[in-house]
Order: structure tokens, then sequence, then C-alpha cells
């Protein structure tokens, strides 16, 4: 039996450059809900400090708690592919909502026996992972590859509204129902309608055409294949850009002491410049070359951490550089995402591995990256860590200029495609 035959879930199975340029607003708006709801639910580990002290539990507890649910996060990478090459991509994401409702449900009883917060820590690790990593897949195999950017850009505009919202809504609602179990259980009872939304999703999929995908799971011989490859360009762009994002995020209240700023600010300009941004170019950004694009979004973002290193404390200056960090990485996971798959796609490599090696490569500067950042904060201060920033910034716009002679080979841009459809 052919590969097509053998794993095709639904659909028809033909070639990418035969798949449809949209997805139908019954398939996509279900999907979209949920995964704005999903991240939502992760966003809500922002809370655990302040729902552990009013637990009267010590703030190493909700530490403890973060840190299962990051060590989640890292071995779902590997285990999400393998589970939807038997069940399906779908059925998988469903599965993670449901695995988060049950992890909001477990921290909404941590009142009641600590030991519940912990294992409500590791399955919002789990929920939140295989969605993240999964739910891309389910759209680039339903969309021919110059259309996959401007979808991935509006996908992840939702989870970067549903991570930003998190934290006010759910002080909001702790201030109206006065318990943050109360809150927990909230989010549990959303979480079980994000599933019903993702099977909405998945039945009005069904009969739409499919790009095969004999290869979900992630082996050794195809991670080999696509890091010996081309692939391996934009895969360790998004590592760098991860770190400068985790850095610049996690010392940022570091920063903002020493500048006699408010670190609040950053957040709030940021979250509502990505996501308004997100949303607004997502169906311009795919009539760019790829490989342009990148290089911009790299040099706005070194431009805005010059801003940081020269800012003495303007307030004006800080919000300015903040938003401009915003463009420049706000846009960065979607564009090098898209650049990597649709590279793999145009060399034979599997394209859901080369996905999920992008989405652990994503993790592990997220993750990693503080270990250092805090080293170089203690021992030389924030400018150091900004120059450093900076550096990497930099070695990121060269890997850029370095990708154009590989990305003048993947499909069409959007604007070729609809041309040429007409």
């Amino acid at each position: 039996m052919s590969a097509i035959s053998s794993h095709r879930v639904d659909g028809s199975a033909i070639a990418a450059g035969q798949l449809p340029l949209g997805l139908r607003y019954q398939a996509f708006a279900p999907l979209l809900v949920a995964s704005v709801v999903i991240a939502a639910a992760y966003g809500t580990s922002f809370l655990l400090p302040d729902y552990m002290q009013a637990l009267g539990k010590d703030s190493e507890v909700a530490g403890a708690i973060i840190s299962r649910a990051t060590a989640a996060i890292i071995l779902c990478c590997f285990l999400a592919g393998w589970m939807a090459q038997r069940v399906g991509i779908m059925p998988t994401v469903t599965g993670a909502s449901l695995a988060m409702a049950l992890a909001m449900l477990l921290l909404a009883g941590a009142g009641l026996d600590e030991r519940a917060a912990y294992a409500g820590g590791m399955l919002v690790g789990v929920g939140w992972s295989v969605s993240f990593i999964l739910l891309p897949l389910q759209i680039i195999r339903h969309l021919r590859p110059a259309a996959r950017l401007q979808y991935l850009t509006i996908l992840s505009g939702s989870q970067m509204a549903g991570l930003g919202l998190a934290t006010p809504f759910g002080h909001l609602l702790a201030r109206c129902t006065g318990s943050m179990s109360v809150v927990y259980a909230l989010f549990a009872t959303a979480c079980v309608i994000a599933a019903l939304c993702l099977e909405a999703s998945r039945r009005a999929m069904v009969n739409m055409p499919t790009m095969p995908m004999p290869h979900i799971e992630i082996t050794a011989a195809c991670t080999v294949a696509l890091l010996r490859k081309c692939t391996a360009v934009p895969i360790a762009m998004i590592t760098v850009a991860a770190c400068i994002f985790s850095g610049l995020s996690t010392y940022q209240s570091a920063y903002a002491a020493s500048r006699h700023l408010n670190s609040d600010l950053f957040f709030l300009v940021f979250t509502a410049a990505s996501v308004a941004l997100r949303f607004s170019v997502a169906l311009a950004i795919g009539r760019v070359p790829v490989h342009r694009l990148a290089l911009t979004l790299m040099l706005a973002t070194g431009a805005s951490l010059v801003l940081f290193l020269v800012n003495t404390g303007s307030t004006s200056l800080y919000i300015t550089a903040t938003a401009i960090f915003a463009v420049g990485y706000g846009l960065s996971y979607a564009t090098l995402n898209g650049m990597a798959v649709n590279l793999a796609d145009g060399q034979g490599l599997s394209v859901p591995v080369t996905s999920q090696m992008f989405s652990l490569a994503y993790f592990l500067g997220l993750f990693g990256f503080p270990l250092l950042g805090g080293q170089l904060i203690r021992g030389s201060g924030p400018d150091v860590m900004l120059l450093t920033l900076l550096g990497a910034t930099a070695t990121n716009a060269v890997l850029a200029i370095a990708s154009r002679k590989y990305c003048h080979k993947v499909p069409l841009t959007l604007r070729k495609e609809l041309a040429h459809a007409d």
C-alpha cells in the first residue's frame, strides 16, 4: 500500500501545489477559538505565584509547578508526533485540550491537596506543547505552500492573544468571584468547549484536500536529513530568536529597574502590538519574499535592542523600543516556520517532522537562555546582556542573508500564486 493511501486521515491526498489557497470559515474559525482558549489556559501559569500565596503556600511551590510544566513541554515535543502518527493530528490536539481542562481542575483543587497542583502543572505542559506543535500541521497539510505563512501568522496571533489576556482576565475573574480556584474551574470549562470546537473544525475539514504526511513521528533519520539541508537555517534562526525574546522578557524587570521604568509597560505594549500586527498584516505577509521579510524582521529587532541600550530613562523611548521589538520578533515565528516547512516541502523532506523540530528548537531557546542570561545579569548587568542579544540578532541577520540562495527555490509567493490562479 502506498504511503499516501495508508496514512491518509481525511480528505483527498494530493500534491502540495494542488492544495487550496485558503481555509473555509467553518473549519478555521473554531480552530482559532480553541487556540485562544488553550493559550489562555497555559497563560494562567503566570497567576500561580499569586494563587499559591493566597493559599498560604511558599513561592517556591509555584516555581516547582512551572518547572514540571516546562519538563512536560520538552518531553511532549518528541511524543506529540508519535501520538499523531497513530490517532491523527486533530484527535491528538483535542485530547490535549481535554488534558488542559483536567489540569485546570487539578489546579483548582490545589487548596485541598498540594499534590493536585503538581500533577496539574505537568498536564498544563502536555496540553500546551501538544497543541502548539500540532495545530500548525493541521493548517499546513490543507494549504498550498504560498498560503501557509498567512494562516500561520493568524494562528500565532490568536495564541498570543490568549497568552496576553490570561493574566488580566484571570485577575478580573478572581475579583468578581472572590476565589482563584473558581477561576481555574472556569478555565477548565472553557477548555472542554475548546475541545468541542476542535472536533467541529475536524469535521469541517473531513472532505478538504490534504497533503500526504506519511512521516509525522520524529525519528533520528528524518532529523539528521533535515539538519543536513538548508532547513537547518530557519531552525537555527528560531532558536536564536527565542533566546532574544526569553532574555529580554525574563529580565525585563532588572532592565526597567536600572532605568527607573515600569516593566509592566513592556509586556502591555508588546502584547498589544504583537496581536494587532499579526492580525493586521496576515493577509499581506505572504506576498513578500520570505528571505527579505526575515532580514527586515531581524533588522527591526536589532534596532529595538539599540534603543533599549541607549535609553537612560525615557518612558516614550521605552514604549517605542518595545513596539519596534514587537514588530521584529512578533512576526518571526510564523515567518521562519513558513520558511522551514516550505524549504522541507521543496526538497522532499518530512514537513511535519520539520515543523516539530522547529517548535522544539524554539522551546530550547526559550527555556535555555535564561540560564546564561541570569549569569550575565548577575555578573555584568543588563547592558551586557543586551549587547549579547544584539550580537545574537546580528547572527540571525547574517543567516537571513545566507538563506536567500535557498529561498528562491521555495514555492511562489502568494501574490504570484494568485496571479497564476487568475
